[in-house]
């Protein structure tokens, strides 16, 4: 019933939305095409003001120039003071002068003048003089009467000589009368600004001959062109203006009207104010008929809901069709239900026979893996006990291993000293063949030594059978003679003992020579008996080594079958207890199944409408 009410809501808003936003957009549109429309009335009409009362300004100063001019003649007369009076009083000058070369003066009226007054040094004749035609001088505020004046002047010449200025001072009340009834709305008003951007005329009498810059730089002396042109937006004292501007003939001035925006616009705020109390009043109109109307057509649907929840609710009634004559979508809809319930009836009955099937299958299953749970248990008990005694294996071939390479570097230590030996024994008999042959040098050197005794001992004795010849004279010679000869025989018989020892000792050399040829031969062959164990142990070592890894891979290789039985076996009885869950599942989705009464079960009639 919510879905419905839900459904309702959305359609009354979405509806009700669409109304206030098409009134709201027609609005908008109109309410923008009025406010240009408006801004372009109030444009037109200020400008149109503007143009009016800057006509009767430039009337207004036009009759003042014309009653200057009318004083020109006035200069020849020998009494001006008819003719000044005569102006003063026509045209309404405050008074109207004239003012000398020769620095006399005339004034329609009585004036207090210094005793020096010089006209000549005054700002309105020599403006007058270095101009032609009637001049303005500026504005400004009497300081007796506290009224706007403005001073006309123009000069009389002879050729190009000035003889005289006339002038007069006019009040502008009426001109500041005029511009201050400028009220287009009530903070609305006007001003007047001169050429070099000073306030000519504005209610504020202390702005008079003030940059109108200070208003607003909208009014600055460059920017007052363009207000001729189109108006212009700003804001003076905080507030929104539109300046519109009409320069005033025969001066160099211009009226500018400030329009407070505001205000003039406030027509158009009423219509938006309008608009929205409309849009207003038309959406919550438009909710109310939209509201009627949708309740009316998702009646139906009510009636509908209604069935589907009597069809829904009690003992899942599956056999039960609802009506499908009516309004036609509501027809519809029915049927799509009856069709609907007819193939999830047929998806039920299907459900229950696979549900006893997949419960047949799982207790199957789940004894199958309960079988192969346990012979996976006992395969990993088998396989632990292996991968233990492959391991108590690898550990004995590798201290086999190790005791291998220790004897290899035993066997190759002894192999180098052996050969090391061998090389000792081949100097041995080096030196012992360098020994007998010195030996032999040595007895012949002792035979040398004997035969040069020998020679000594002979001339010894002939020396002293020379010494006998000689006599008395040879005795002392036969002395020496006789000593060498002693000598000599001591050395001969030391040489025979030398050469004695050195037979006995050449022998026991070449004995001994003999000896060490003959350890050395055993010691080479000892060497290579050493280096011939030494590959064998080498290759015991490397055998050892090969058996080490091969027994490793073959450990790794238990471990992992190993970790891939207990695997199974966890996966095993993960599938067993899946096989379990999906018994109980099949259980649980047959109860679910039982619920509904399908086709084998009594049909109860068709729902009537409601």
């Amino acid at each position: 019933m919510w879905g419905i009410q839900s459904l309702r809501w959305r359609l009354i808003v979405a509806a009700t939305a669409l109304a206030v936003v098409s009134v709201g957009v027609v609005s908008t549109v109109n309410i923008l095409i009025a406010r240009a429309a408006v801004r372009d009335t109030i444009a037109q009409d200020a400008a149109a003001l503007a143009q009016a009362r800057a006509a009767a300004t430039a009337d207004v100063i036009a009759v003042a120039r014309r009653g200057v001019e009318a004083l020109l003649p006035a200069v020849d007369e020998p009494d001006p003071l008819p003719s000044l009076q005569k102006v003063a009083r026509t045209v309404g000058y405050d008074t109207t002068y004239i003012g000398y070369a020769d620095k006399r003066t005339a004034f329609s009226s009585p004036q207090d003048l210094p005793p020096d007054y010089d006209p000549t040094t005054r700002p309105w004749y020599q403006l007058a003089s270095r101009s032609e035609g009637v001049v303005l001088t500026e504005p400004y505020v009497d300081a007796g009467t506290k009224r706007l004046v403005l001073t006309l002047a123009a000069a009389r010449r002879d050729g190009a000589q000035v003889q005289a200025v006339v002038a007069g001072d006019i009040f502008l009340d009426a001109v500041q009368a005029s511009i201050d009834a400028i009220k287009p709305t009530p903070s609305s008003n006007a001003f007047i600004v001169a050429r070099d951007g000073r306030l000519v005329v504005h209610p504020n009498l202390d702005l008079i001959l003030q940059p109108a810059e200070r208003l607003t730089p909208a009014l600055a002396a460059g920017a007052l062109a363009a207000l001729d042109a189109q108006p212009v937006n700003a804001t003076i004292d905080g507030q929104p203006r539109l300046l519109v501007a009409r320069p005033i003939a025969g001066t160099d001035w211009r009226l500018v009207i400030a329009m407070h925006e505001g205000e003039a616009m406030a027509a158009v705020r009423a219509l938006e104010i309008n608009s929205l109390v409309g849009a207003l009043v038309v959406g919550a109109l438009s909710a109310l008929v939209i509201g009627v109307l949708v309740h009316a057509s998702l009646r139906p649907l009510r009636r509908l809901d209604a069935a589907l929840e009597e069809v829904a609710s009690g003992d899942s009634d599956l056999t039960r069709r609802l009506s499908t004559s009516g309004v036609r979508e509501v027809a519809r809809i029915s049927e799509h239900f009856n069709a609907f319930v007819a193939k999830l009836q047929s998806v039920l009955v299907d459900i229950r026979h696979a549900s006893t099937q997949v419960h047949t299958a799982a207790e199957e299953i789940s004894a199958g893996n309960l079988d192969l749970s346990t012979r996976t248990e006992h395969a990993a008990s088998s396989l632990e006990e292996t991968a233990a005694t492959m391991e108590e294996l690898t550990d004995a071939v590798a201290q086999t291993a190790q005791h291998a390479q220790q004897a290899n570097r035993r066997a190759t230590e002894v192999a180098g000293a052996a050969e090391r030996g061998g090389g000792v024994m081949q100097a041995v008999t080096t030196k012992m063949a360098n020994i007998s042959s010195t030996s032999q040098r040595v007895g012949e050197i002792v035979n040398v030594i004997d035969g040069i005794a020998f020679q000594t001992n002979i001339l010894a004795l002939n020396a002293a059978v020379e010494a006998a010849r000689a006599g008395e004279a040879g005795r002392g010679f036969a002395v020496v003679a006789a000593e060498v000869r002693a000598l000599a025989q001591r050395s001969a018989q030391a040489a025979k003992e030398i050469k004695t020892l050195i037979e006995s000792s050449v022998g026991e050399v070449q004995e001994g020579s003999v000896l060490v040829n003959d350890a050395g031969a055993e010691i080479a062959r000892i060497v290579e008996e050493v280096k011939a164990l030494a590959a064998m142990i080498r290759d015991i070592a490397a055998d050892a080594e090969h058996q080490q890894h091969g027994i490793a891979q073959i450990g790794a290789a238990v471990s992992a079958l190993d970790q891939t039985t207990q695997q199974n076996a966890a996966l095993v009885e993960q599938g067993a207890a899946a096989a379990t869950a999906l018994k109980q599942q099949a259980a649980d989705l047959a109860a679910a199944v039982a619920r509904f009464r399908i086709d084998h079960e009594a049909a109860r009639p068709a729902l009537p409408p409601r």
